[in-house]
Protein backbone atom coordinates (compact mmCIF):
# COMPACT_ATOMS: atom_id res chain seq x y z
CA UNK A 1 0.00 0.00 0.00
CA UNK A 2 2.16 2.90 -1.39
CA UNK A 3 2.25 6.14 1.75
CA UNK A 4 0.27 9.34 1.29
CA UNK A 5 4.15 10.35 0.56
CA UNK A 6 5.19 7.89 -2.18
CA UNK A 7 1.65 9.37 -3.85
CA UNK A 8 2.37 12.64 -3.00
CA UNK A 9 5.39 12.32 -5.14
CA UNK A 10 4.28 10.45 -7.81
CA UNK A 11 1.37 13.49 -8.75
CA UNK A 12 4.11 15.79 -8.66
CA UNK A 13 6.19 14.43 -10.81
CA UNK A 14 3.40 13.45 -12.84
CA UNK A 15 2.43 17.27 -13.12
CA UNK A 16 5.86 18.02 -13.81
CA UNK A 17 5.88 15.63 -16.70
CA UNK A 18 3.03 16.70 -18.52
CA UNK A 19 4.07 20.39 -17.91
CA UNK A 20 7.25 19.55 -19.70
CA UNK A 21 5.26 17.92 -22.53
CA UNK A 22 2.87 20.79 -23.31
CA UNK A 23 5.59 23.35 -23.33
CA UNK A 24 7.31 21.44 -26.55
CA UNK A 25 4.46 19.79 -27.85
CA UNK A 26 1.61 22.71 -27.51
CA UNK A 27 3.99 25.69 -26.69
CA UNK A 28 4.94 28.09 -28.72
CA UNK A 29 8.21 28.50 -30.45
CA UNK A 30 7.01 31.49 -33.10
CA UNK A 31 10.00 33.93 -34.09
CA UNK A 32 10.15 36.85 -32.69
CA UNK A 33 7.43 39.67 -34.87
CA UNK A 34 9.58 43.15 -33.72
CA UNK A 35 13.25 43.17 -33.72
CA UNK A 36 15.30 44.22 -30.79
CA UNK A 37 16.78 47.52 -30.03
CA UNK A 38 20.38 47.03 -29.49
CA UNK A 39 22.12 46.30 -26.08
CA UNK A 40 23.21 48.78 -24.07
CA UNK A 41 27.35 49.86 -24.14
CA UNK A 42 29.17 48.75 -21.23
CA UNK A 43 29.90 51.60 -19.67
CA UNK A 44 26.10 52.95 -19.07
CA UNK A 45 25.71 50.53 -16.18
CA UNK A 46 26.99 49.68 -13.06
CA UNK A 47 28.94 45.65 -13.52
CA UNK A 48 28.34 45.44 -9.45
CA UNK A 49 24.58 45.56 -9.15
CA UNK A 50 23.55 46.49 -12.57
CA UNK A 51 21.83 49.78 -11.88
CA UNK A 52 22.21 52.48 -14.47
CA UNK A 53 21.85 55.64 -12.79
CA UNK A 54 24.29 57.43 -10.04
CA UNK A 55 27.50 56.05 -11.63
CA UNK A 56 30.43 57.32 -9.85
CA UNK A 57 33.35 57.11 -12.53
CA UNK A 58 33.73 55.35 -15.98
CA UNK A 59 36.22 52.11 -15.28
CA UNK A 60 38.65 50.38 -17.25
CA UNK A 61 39.53 47.48 -15.01
CA UNK A 62 35.79 45.65 -15.36
CA UNK A 63 37.33 43.10 -12.73
CA UNK A 64 37.75 45.58 -9.81
CA UNK A 65 35.33 46.04 -7.12
CA UNK A 66 33.02 48.88 -9.57
CA UNK A 67 30.22 50.22 -7.15
CA UNK A 68 27.79 53.15 -7.64
CA UNK A 69 26.28 55.17 -5.43
CA UNK A 70 23.44 52.91 -5.64
CA UNK A 71 25.44 49.71 -4.14
CA UNK A 72 28.32 51.64 -2.81
CA UNK A 73 28.96 50.25 1.28
CA UNK A 74 26.31 47.37 0.21
CA UNK A 75 26.64 43.37 0.33
CA UNK A 76 25.68 41.95 -2.97
CA UNK A 77 25.57 38.22 -3.50
CA UNK A 78 26.52 38.01 -6.75
CA UNK A 79 29.41 39.24 -8.01
CA UNK A 80 29.14 40.45 -11.11
CA UNK A 81 25.36 41.27 -12.91
CA UNK A 82 25.20 41.68 -16.87
CA UNK A 83 22.27 43.20 -18.59
CA UNK A 84 20.58 44.14 -22.22
CA UNK A 85 18.93 47.19 -21.17
CA UNK A 86 15.91 48.63 -18.72
CA UNK A 87 12.86 46.98 -18.34
CA UNK A 88 10.74 49.37 -20.40
CA UNK A 89 10.00 49.98 -24.71
CA UNK A 90 11.02 47.06 -26.16
CA UNK A 91 13.05 45.15 -23.93
CA UNK A 92 9.83 44.50 -21.74
CA UNK A 93 7.71 43.65 -24.91
CA UNK A 94 10.41 41.20 -25.78
CA UNK A 95 10.13 39.78 -22.03
CA UNK A 96 6.46 39.89 -21.98
CA UNK A 97 6.49 38.18 -25.00
CA UNK A 98 8.67 35.18 -24.20
CA UNK A 99 6.88 34.80 -20.16
CA UNK A 100 3.20 35.56 -21.84
CA UNK A 101 3.27 34.73 -25.58
CA UNK A 102 5.18 31.51 -24.94
CA UNK A 103 8.00 32.59 -27.81
CA UNK A 104 10.93 30.16 -27.29
CA UNK A 105 12.81 31.54 -30.13
CA UNK A 106 12.81 34.79 -28.91
CA UNK A 107 13.84 33.46 -25.21
CA UNK A 108 17.03 31.79 -27.16
CA UNK A 109 18.02 34.68 -29.33
CA UNK A 110 17.43 36.84 -25.81
CA UNK A 111 19.95 34.03 -24.27
CA UNK A 112 22.59 34.25 -27.20
CA UNK A 113 22.70 38.42 -26.62
CA UNK A 114 23.08 37.70 -23.12
CA UNK A 115 25.87 35.61 -23.28
CA UNK A 116 27.54 38.31 -26.13
CA UNK A 117 26.97 40.73 -23.47
CA UNK A 118 28.98 39.23 -21.06
CA UNK A 119 31.83 38.13 -23.88
CA UNK A 120 32.17 41.89 -24.76
CA UNK A 121 31.71 43.15 -21.17
CA UNK A 122 34.48 40.88 -19.20
CA UNK A 123 37.76 41.88 -21.25
CA UNK A 124 40.52 40.76 -19.00
CA UNK A 125 41.55 37.61 -17.77
CA UNK A 126 41.42 37.85 -13.99
CA UNK A 127 38.20 36.43 -14.18
CA UNK A 128 38.13 33.57 -16.25
CA UNK A 129 35.27 31.03 -15.78
CA UNK A 130 36.89 27.62 -14.53
CA UNK A 131 34.30 24.80 -15.02
CA UNK A 132 31.55 27.12 -14.74
CA UNK A 133 27.90 26.02 -15.12
CA UNK A 134 24.60 27.86 -16.14
CA UNK A 135 21.59 27.86 -14.00
CA UNK A 136 18.27 29.47 -14.46
CA UNK A 137 16.13 31.30 -11.59
CA UNK A 138 13.13 28.97 -10.89
CA UNK A 139 9.48 29.32 -10.88
CA UNK A 140 6.47 27.41 -9.11
CA UNK A 141 5.64 24.11 -10.95
CA UNK A 142 1.82 25.52 -10.89
CA UNK A 143 2.91 28.59 -12.80
CA UNK A 144 4.81 26.79 -15.40
CA UNK A 145 1.84 24.81 -16.20
CA UNK A 146 -0.18 28.07 -16.52
CA UNK A 147 1.74 29.63 -18.54
CA UNK A 148 3.44 26.89 -20.41
CA UNK A 149 6.78 27.62 -20.27
CA UNK A 150 9.56 28.07 -17.98
CA UNK A 151 11.25 31.25 -19.57
CA UNK A 152 14.32 31.83 -17.49
CA UNK A 153 15.37 28.20 -18.49
CA UNK A 154 14.93 29.10 -22.06
CA UNK A 155 17.06 31.81 -21.84
CA UNK A 156 19.43 30.07 -19.83
CA UNK A 157 19.54 27.48 -23.25
CA UNK A 158 20.40 30.40 -25.41
CA UNK A 159 23.16 31.66 -22.92
CA UNK A 160 24.45 27.76 -22.83
CA UNK A 161 24.57 26.91 -26.17
CA UNK A 162 26.40 30.44 -27.02
CA UNK A 163 28.91 30.18 -24.31
CA UNK A 164 29.38 26.33 -24.29
CA UNK A 165 28.72 25.41 -20.44
CA UNK A 166 26.30 22.81 -19.57
CA UNK A 167 22.57 24.18 -18.26
CA UNK A 168 21.32 22.40 -15.05
CA UNK A 169 17.83 23.03 -12.75
CA UNK A 170 18.82 22.21 -9.75
CA UNK A 171 16.68 24.50 -7.54
CA UNK A 172 13.37 24.74 -6.84
CA UNK A 173 10.93 27.69 -6.31
CA UNK A 174 8.08 27.20 -3.13
CA UNK A 175 4.94 28.27 -4.63
CA UNK A 176 3.52 32.06 -3.13
CA UNK A 177 2.15 35.21 -4.47
CA UNK A 178 2.79 36.78 -7.83
CA UNK A 179 5.65 38.91 -7.70
CA UNK A 180 4.10 41.47 -9.98
CA UNK A 181 1.06 41.87 -6.99
CA UNK A 182 3.91 42.40 -4.25
CA UNK A 183 4.91 45.38 -2.82
CA UNK A 184 8.61 46.17 -3.10
CA UNK A 185 9.18 45.93 1.11
CA UNK A 186 7.20 42.32 0.52
CA UNK A 187 9.30 41.22 -2.19
CA UNK A 188 12.17 42.53 0.01
CA UNK A 189 11.26 40.75 3.30
CA UNK A 190 9.56 37.12 2.03
CA UNK A 191 10.80 33.90 3.54
CA UNK A 192 13.56 32.10 1.76
CA UNK A 193 11.69 29.95 -1.02
CA UNK A 194 14.00 28.93 -3.25
CA UNK A 195 16.10 26.02 -2.14
CA UNK A 196 18.82 23.57 -3.88
CA UNK A 197 16.59 20.27 -5.07
CA UNK A 198 19.49 18.61 -6.97
CA UNK A 199 20.30 17.10 -9.91
CA UNK A 200 17.88 14.03 -11.09
CA UNK A 201 20.49 11.20 -12.30
CA UNK A 202 18.71 10.00 -15.30
CA UNK A 203 20.51 7.45 -18.07
CA UNK A 204 21.93 9.36 -20.96
CA UNK A 205 22.33 12.79 -19.41
CA UNK A 206 25.71 14.18 -19.17
CA UNK A 207 24.30 15.90 -16.44
CA UNK A 208 24.00 12.90 -14.43
CA UNK A 209 27.47 12.84 -13.86
CA UNK A 210 29.02 16.51 -13.54
CA UNK A 211 30.74 17.20 -10.89
CA UNK A 212 29.02 20.70 -9.04
CA UNK A 213 31.79 20.91 -6.44
CA UNK A 214 34.70 21.11 -8.92
CA UNK A 215 31.93 24.57 -10.07
CA UNK A 216 34.41 27.77 -9.82
CA UNK A 217 31.94 30.00 -11.77
CA UNK A 218 27.95 29.99 -11.66
CA UNK A 219 25.64 32.15 -14.21
CA UNK A 220 22.34 32.55 -12.73
CA UNK A 221 19.74 33.34 -15.95
CA UNK A 222 16.77 35.13 -15.01
CA UNK A 223 14.45 37.93 -17.03
CA UNK A 224 14.29 41.05 -14.72
CA UNK A 225 16.14 42.70 -11.90
CA UNK A 226 14.03 44.58 -9.68
CA UNK A 227 14.84 44.51 -5.78
CA UNK A 228 17.10 41.69 -6.04
CA UNK A 229 15.45 40.01 -3.58
CA UNK A 230 14.81 36.71 -5.76
CA UNK A 231 18.92 36.90 -6.75
CA UNK A 232 19.91 37.06 -3.35
CA UNK A 233 17.56 33.64 -2.21
CA UNK A 234 19.31 32.10 -5.55
CA UNK A 235 22.53 33.16 -4.18
CA UNK A 236 22.37 31.56 -1.11
CA UNK A 237 20.84 28.45 -1.92
CA UNK A 238 23.53 27.87 -4.97
CA UNK A 239 26.48 28.81 -2.25
CA UNK A 240 25.10 26.89 0.68
CA UNK A 241 25.60 23.68 -1.21
CA UNK A 242 28.54 24.97 -3.71
CA UNK A 243 30.72 27.27 -1.44
CA UNK A 244 32.01 29.96 -2.18
CA UNK A 245 31.88 30.51 -5.98
CA UNK A 246 31.76 33.18 -8.45
CA UNK A 247 27.88 33.92 -9.21
CA UNK A 248 27.23 36.22 -12.32
CA UNK A 249 23.68 37.27 -12.92
CA UNK A 250 22.78 37.56 -16.47
CA UNK A 251 19.41 39.28 -16.57
CA UNK A 252 17.14 40.84 -19.70
CA UNK A 253 16.73 43.76 -17.76
CA UNK A 254 16.77 45.71 -14.70
CA UNK A 255 14.25 48.02 -13.43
Amino acid sequence: MPTFSALKNFLRHTIHSLALAERQILGSRKGRSFILPTPDASSIWCHRCGAQQNRIHNFQDYDEQISCKKCIGTCLARDRTVRLGRYDGQWRDAILAVKHGGDRTLAYELGRLLAQQWQQTITTESFICENAIVIPVPMPLARRVERGIDHASEIALGVSKTLGYPMIRCLEHDAGPVQALMTRADRQSRAQRIHWKGIQKRKFRTTATLDLSSSKTIFVVDDVLTTGSTAAQVCAAIRNRLGQVKIVMLVVATT
